[in-house]
């Protein structure tokens, strides 16, 4: 990513943000990328219990007014709102911030314990990197030895909690 696309986002999430919040979601990413001559901007929110299409639609409604009236974006754009799907990809240190609570899939650039995977319960997030909950130990990584991640969503857990809301075990 070059630096104005990196300004963009930056400056695209300082003005959404109080916006989003008012509304009670959580922005989990900006994204830009230029698209021939248009510019793809793609704002990703979610909230407790998950947004719906209506909610995507509005905010993508009100986003779209601010950033016209700022005129933030040289030329014409595509703007995407969207919610981050049962198991996102995690790119950026606010990303994972997002998430905290949820299980997580981790592959390393390097071997941790002889495993290239790791899988756990994201317990924090800074800007240098993470610390995981997998089988009962916690383990900090450092972004730099992450190569991927992504959310695991857990189909039976999920079922298990329709069946019986409200209920442990």
């Amino acid at each position: 990513m070059d630096l104005r696309t990196q300004e963009l986002e930056e400056k695209v999430e300082r003005l959404i943000e109080p916006l989003v919040a008012e509304e009670g979601l959580t922005l989990v990413a900006v994204e830009a990328q230029r698209r021939g001559r248009k510019m793809l901007l793609s704002v990703c929110l979610d909230r407790r219990g998950g947004i719906d299409l209506d909610t995507c639609a509005r905010m993508s409604e009100e986003i779209g007014r601010h950033l016209d009236v700022e005129n933030l974006i040289e030329g014409s754009y595509d703007l995407e709102v969207c919610s981050p799907g049962l198991e996102r990809v995690l790119k950026r240190p606010r990303e994972y911030a997002c998430f905290c609570g949820r299980r997580i899939a981790v592959w390393l650039s390097r071997p941790y314990e002889g495993r290239r995977r790791l899988e756990g319960l994201l317990l924090r997030a800074d800007p240098e990197g993470v610390e995981l909950l997998v089988e009962g130990e916690e383990i900090r990584l450092a972004f730099e030895a992450v190569s991927k991640a992504k959310l695991v969503f857990d189909w039976k857990e999920e079922l298990r909690a329709e069946k019986h809301p409200g209920e442990e075990g």
